[in-house]
Order: structure tokens, then sequence, then C-alpha cells
């Protein structure tokens, strides 16, 4: 038999664990054991005394002062115009990524919903004073001298930085004393928005501007319970969702209330772009506001799991370009296996920083990161 022959069907495929299940099946049958998993682990950490976050950071010492390198790795020399970067092990691969809603949860009151802006996701970590950015990879693309001398101890925010230079909390790993990683997400929300309050955070955030830019700032993004007929509409039917529409509203993560933060990927913290509220989760005519449903791209047409399969199918495509493809003018892609998608299709695709590989940005989004760098580091 040639390579190229296709192969019968085996007669065993209906035998087969997930044959014929679906994905949102699937989704819902991971969320369950994850969360049953997650009361096994809590019980068996206590029990193990196994180290947190908290932990780990005054074991290695891995902060800003202790991992500090320089892009052409000379820590002796450094010129005031050549920024520094850190490079930190510790904080790699902690950002909590989020999976497709392939369909509305059967316990949907059990969910919250942020609005994210467009931007890059990152951990903003405060530690002496210096407060450093670090993308998923552990590199700081930031470093902004702040006022919080007062405190003692190390706060890590999960943070989107936007264009408007603003550092927008999405959720903490950990606030001084407290590690919040094996807390519920219904712990962590209310605990860091008392903090945001009661520390003033936003203005001990006092980033130092430069002659030509302003300094960053910091801010909270709002929570809405999907438990309460209100929270639903003030969510859904505001539009824009950040004031004059800056920054731009790049879609909505909804979080299990009792889910932990997740090193990674998880089930238990889902993604919807707004035009595909209605068609996923079934809400009531009105209650999401048109201009949200007016700005789907030309591509989509309603079935939202065929847009998934053809949104990530683009986003493989992207990854395997050879990095000399990636500096095309324009959102063209190289064309000598596959056509040219929708350009719609591709802007949209390109508006989904929170879970895309930082270095899969375009070269004028990554030259304008690269204008951020380092910019309150002495």
């Amino acid at each position: 038999m040639s390579d190229n022959e296709e192969l019968p069907p085996s007669r065993f495929i209906d035998q087969y664990k997930n044959y014929g299940r679906t994905e949102s099946a699937l989704q819902e049958e991971r969320r369950v054991r994850l969360l049953e998993k997650q009361k096994q682990s809590r019980q068996e950490e206590l029990d193990a005394g196994r180290p947190g976050l908290l932990e780990e950071l005054e074991t290695h010492g891995d902060g800003p002062e202790d991992s500090m390198d320089c892009q052409d790795g000379q820590q002796q020399r450094v010129s005031k115009k050549r920024p520094k970067f850190i490079t930190s092990k510790l904080f790699a691969n902690k950002v909590q990524l989020s999976e497709w809603m392939h369909e509305r949860p059967a316990d949907l009151d059990n969910w919250f919903a942020v609005p994210c802006p467009v931007g890059q996701r990152c951990l903003l970590v405060f530690r002496n004073r210096l407060a450093v950015a670090y993308n998923k990879r552990g590199r700081s693309i930031a470093s902004i001298h702040t006022k919080l001398d007062h405190m003692r101890g190390t706060i890590v925010l999960d943070c989107v930085l936007a264009k408007n230079r603003v550092f927008y909390i999405l959720d903490a790993l950990a606030f001084l004393q407290v590690d919040l990683v094996n807390c519920d997400c219904q712990f962590r929300f209310t605990w860091i928005e008392s903090q945001f309050h009661e520390k003033d955070l936003a203005h001990q955030f006092n980033a130092k501007a430069t002659k030509e830019k302003g300094g960053f700032q910091l801010s909270l993004l709002p929570v809405y319970d999907l438990a309460r007929p209100d929270s639903l509409e003030r969510c859904w039917a505001r539009y824009p969702a950040f004031t004059d529409d800056s920054p731009r509203l790049d879609g909505f993560l909804f979080y299990h209330k009792q889910s932990h933060y997740v090193y990674g990927r998880t089930p238990l913290v889902t993604w919807l772009f707004p035009f595909m509220l209605n068609d996923v989760l079934k809400l009531p005519p009105g209650l999401v506001s048109e201009q949200y449903l007016m700005a789907k791209p030309a591509s989509y047409t309603g079935d939202y799991a065929a847009y998934i399969k053809e949104f990530d199918r683009l986003q493989q495509l992207r990854k395997r370009r050879p990095r000399g493809s990636r500096g095309n003018a324009g959102h063209q892609m190289d064309t000598t296996t596959e056509s040219v998608p929708d350009a719609t299709l591709w802007e949209a695709m390109e508006a989904a920083p929170l879970d895309s590989d930082d270095e899969d940005l375009r070269p004028r989004e990554e030259d304008t990161m690269r204008a951020l760098e380092m910019e309150g580091c002495c």
C-alpha cells in the first residue's frame, strides 16, 4: 500500500474514548476534573509542605537586583542610553492562559467576566520600590521606579500593558505576605480589589515621566459577576468598554469562581471576542450592544465553531512562517502554500495578544514595545 493511499476506517473507531464527542463536552469534563484535582492538590500540598510562590521568591532571590542582564551580556559597562534587560527563570511560563469558550457553561452563574484591552500580557513584579514587567518568557519589557517603599514583601500582578502606557490588572499571584496562587478566583479578585484601594496602588505606582514621554500608570479592570442580571447588563450593554474607546477592547475573559491560578492554559479561564457573545452564550436579545455585534469580521457568519477552527489554523500557519517573511508589508503572509486569508479575519487575529507568542507580534508592534523597554531603569 502506498503512502498516499487512504487507510480504511478502523472497525473499532466507535470504541475510541473521544469518538463523536464535541469539543464543548470535552471542555466541560476537563473543567470538572480540574476542579476536583484542585481540591486534592491543595490538601496534598499542605500535607507535604510544598513551597508556594512566596517561598520560591525567598529561596531563589530572583529579583531585579539579582538577575540583571544586559542586552549584549556585559554587566559591568552599560551606557545610560542602552536599556538593561532582566531575564528571570522564576517568572517565565507563569502566566495563566485561556482556552476558547466552546459553549455556554451550564453553571454560567459561577463565572466572572472581565473586559480585556488590546496590549501585551505580562507579570508586574514589585520589589524594593522597583516594578519590573516580565513577558510570558520571563524577559523584562519595562522597569519602573515607584513610591512603594513602605511595603515589605513582593507583589506579583497579572497585567495587560496597553499602548496608552497603562498596566491593567487582570489577576494577582502574590500580594506582600499572601500567596494567592492556590486561592480560588473569587477570593483573589476580592482581595486585589480591596488592597488596590486600601493601599492606593494607583497613586503609589508613581512611574517617572521622561522628557519625551509620559510615565506608566496602574489601573484595575472591572470584574462582572455573571450571577447578577444587573452586572450582565453593565458588562455587555455598555459601549465602548473603556472611556473614549482608549484602550481598544480586545475581548472578554471568563473566570470560574472556584479556579486556582494555573501556570499555563486552563479550561477554567475562557475567551470570546465581543461579536461572538450572543452566538456562544445564547444571551437575551438586546443585552449585548449592537456596536459589538456590528464590529464582527466579514468572514464571521455566526458559526463560531468554524471561526475558532479557522482562527487556530491561521495562528499555527503564522507561527510556522520563516522569520524573514514576518517583515513583509501589511498583513500579508507567505503564500507559497496557502492563499492570503481574509484581511478582516487576519486583523482580528492580530488583535488577540493575550495568548499569542510575543515573537509573533508584527514588526511595528515589536518596535512599539521596544520603545517602552526599561525606560524607567537608571
